[in-house]
């Protein structure tokens, strides 16, 4: 496609969705609004936001590719628009594609660096397209986020942040590659890193929470993985993205699963070195993995996982706030309003209710979280660690979280090449 095709690409693809509903009516017909204080208590990427209904997880984005400039600028145009909202007390749910809507702005930012990318392609200077393109690619997936299933104008954002990825993918030393496993009659889509293909890899599966997208870690994988040679398969959680088709259910790591058997017929990954990382819920799949499949997984970390006390206790799934309450019920096919059926209902993914934590995994486990974090409190984050062979644990509980992130990654990547890289 070539870049003048490109100029209203994002315009032509919304246009053609008239009437929909605004992300926060999606999942949740509560008509009301509660702002609850208790809610918002620190998480680990520092993700707090009472006026928002979204929660805004400004050091994980700018650690995946945002400029920090650009995302102040973003979300003062949409505190300031004086649009229709659907909850007054939450800034960014304004009706329809306009100015203010999280998804317009988002996505006319995303545009501009798409059509950018494209542009200097089209000149022939890959070098300069590809940040423009991978620009494009973060602010698609925030405009997406939460990534919610029939949030329409999501949806058309997450097609053209998959657009532009495969179009930066193209631009990589080592081009993107696709995986396709069949699943139960469909296909789980992966894409695939390598830093190179003259000889297997050691690779590393990596997942987010209930609210991210696969696009999100490519930062991860050109910054801290690919240096050290390990490649990186991104998967989508079920219920979400090109998972979509597969609802959350106890069996949290069945498509992880399913790929990870898929990868012995791989020939570009040393079937000996496989390594999981997981974020937030995908840190359940991972651990579930270290458990059940602990003779094809070399290493898992798990970073903040929600994987038993936040489904055990009311009182810390009581502190979901409404953006995440109405993201686990999407996954789970349910209206966020029936939230004591959620809550009944997520108690099958306590990984202690299910018989595996407090057993033993040969699979070493490292174990991140934050002291004050509500859905990995600090006995989850130790006794994860202690369940594995040689595991470790790290409970921080200092500012400013941008510090905590960076010495996150180079205890992950750390670990990893002690795991995966060494004889």
């Amino acid at each position: 496609m070539g870049a003048n095709d490109s100029l209203n690409l994002t315009e032509q693809l919304f246009t053609r969705v008239q009437k929909v509903l605004e992300t926060s009516q999606v999942s949740n017909s509560s008509p009301f609004a509660e702002v609850n204080p208790d809610a918002y208590e620190l998480f680990l990427d520092g993700a707090v936001a009472k006026s928002w209904y979204r929660l805004l997880h400004r050091p994980t984005w700018v650690w995946q590719g945002a400029d920090p400039i650009e995302v102040e600028q973003i979300l003062a145009r949409i505190a300031m628009a004086s649009g229709e909202r659907t909850h007054e007390g939450y800034l960014d749910t304004i009706k329809g594609y306009v100015p203010g809507n999280w998804i317009y702005e988002w996505s006319q930012l995303a545009g501009r660096y798409f059509k950018t990318g494209r542009d200097l392609y089209e000149l022939g200077d890959e070098q300069g397209a590809l940040p423009a393109l991978l620009k494009a690619v973060r602010y698609y997936s925030i405009a997406s986020y939460p990534h919610l299933k029939h949030d329409e104008l999501a949806d058309q954002a997450q097609l053209l942040g998959n657009m532009a990825y495969r179009e930066a993918g193209r631009l990589l030393d080592v081009p993107l590659k696709e995986i396709h496993v069949p699943f139960r009659g469909k296909h789980i889509q992966g894409y695939l890193h390598l830093p190179t293909t003259q000889k297997p890899v050691p690779l590393v599966i990596v997942s987010g929470g209930i609210d991210s997208l696969q696009i999100d870690f490519i930062q991860f994988y050109l910054k801290r993985l690919a240096p050290h040679g390990i490649g990186m398969l991104s998967l989508d959680m079920p219920g979400i993205g090109y998972a979509e088709h597969w609802p959350l259910v106890q069996d949290t790591s069945r498509l992880h699963q399913a790929v990870l058997h898929y990868l012995s017929d791989v020939p570009w990954v040393d079937q000996q070195r496989i390594g999981m990382v997981g974020f937030r819920l995908a840190g359940n799949v991972a651990a579930r993995l270290a458990f059940i499949e602990p003779f094809k997984l070399r290493t898992v970390v798990c970073v903040g996982a929600g994987v038993n006390q936040v489904f055990s206790r009311h009182e810390l799934f009581a502190k979901c706030p409404r953006m995440m309450r109405d993201s686990l019920a999407n996954r789970l096919g349910i209206d966020a309003e029936q939230w004591d059926l959620i809550r009944t209902k997520s108690q099958i993914f306590s990984l202690k209710t299910q018989g595996l934590l407090g057993t033993r995994t040969s699979v070493p486990i490292l174990s991140i979280g934050h002291k004050r974090d509500f859905i990995c409190p600090e006995a989850d984050i130790r006794g994860l660690a202690a369940t594995s062979r040689n595991g470790k644990a790290i409970v921080f509980d200092k500012q400013p979280l941008s510090e905590v992130y960076t010495q996150s990654m180079d205890e992950i990547v750390s670990w990893l090449k002690q795991h995966l890289c060494s004889a």
